[in-house]
């Protein structure tokens, strides 16, 4: 090979070298501020979640009980409520997950089930349920106390709540950027979605769906999605 070929070779090199690093500037410089927006937008959608969450979550309690054999449809567990330290915002199921109609005497909590052959009940305990009634009529039944377990839960009706919150306010106690709109609602088990609607539609509006578990006015834990909006 000639040395001027060896010359122009090297120059070809350098200009190839040249010309890539130039098109992966182009590159940067296009795909750069996406980069930065999609990250940009994920925080913001993560903030947003992590506020929710926090302002729709509540304690729920779930008692394991199982009762001694004999007795009527009407049972009375006697000195549940302060044995377990409990208030009267409570809901029980039998094994199959039907929800009982139950009441309150004293300290006692009185379970209509629906066979007398159900011994084996869960007690879910939530400041977010309705308070019990009272009621009488029900024979003791001696009862031995499971498993007691505390976690946090979305509830349904918080989230109701949050819908009814005024939104300037709630945009402040968020604590969102200037110039940065969001909306929020939930997925629910069955496909409906409830949010509220106050998105400007003349501007890109971007959606995010988040799955979550929540509780029911019934005190089921379903499966759901946390839908939020932002532009």
């Amino acid at each position: 090979m000639k040395k001027g070929d060896k010359k122009g070779s090297h120059v070809e090199i350098i200009i190839s070298f040249i010309i890539f690093v130039v098109f992966v500037i182009f590159l940067l410089a296009i795909i750069g501020p996406s980069i930065s927006t999609q990250k940009s937008k994920k925080n913001i959608f993560e903030s947003i979640e992590k506020e929710i969450i926090s302002k729709t979550s509540a304690d729920m309690t779930i008692i394991t009980v199982n009762l001694a054999s004999g007795g009527g449809n009407c049972v009375a567990l006697d000195n549940l409520l302060d044995d377990l330290n409990i208030g009267e915002n409570i809901i029980v199921k039998d094994s199959s997950g039907n929800n009982l109609v139950s009441t309150l005497n004293g300290d006692s909590l009185q379970i209509n089930r629906l066979s007398t052959e159900d011994r084996f009940f869960k007690i879910y305990y939530s400041g977010e349920f309705w308070d019990l009634g009272t009621g009488a009529g029900c024979s003791s039944r001696s009862y031995e106390v499971g498993l007691v377990k505390t976690d946090k839960y979305i509830f349904q009706s918080k989230f109701m709540d949050l819908l009814d919150r005024d939104y300037e306010t709630l945009k402040k106690e968020m604590k969102m950027s200037e110039g940065v709109e969001f909306g929020y609602g939930i997925v629910l088990s069955n496909g409906t979605i409830i949010e509220r609607n106050t998105e400007d539609v003349s501007t890109n509006i971007y959606i995010r769906e988040t799955p979550i578990e929540y509780v029911d006015p019934y005190g089921n834990v379903l499966e759901g999605y946390l839908r939020t909006k932002i532009w």
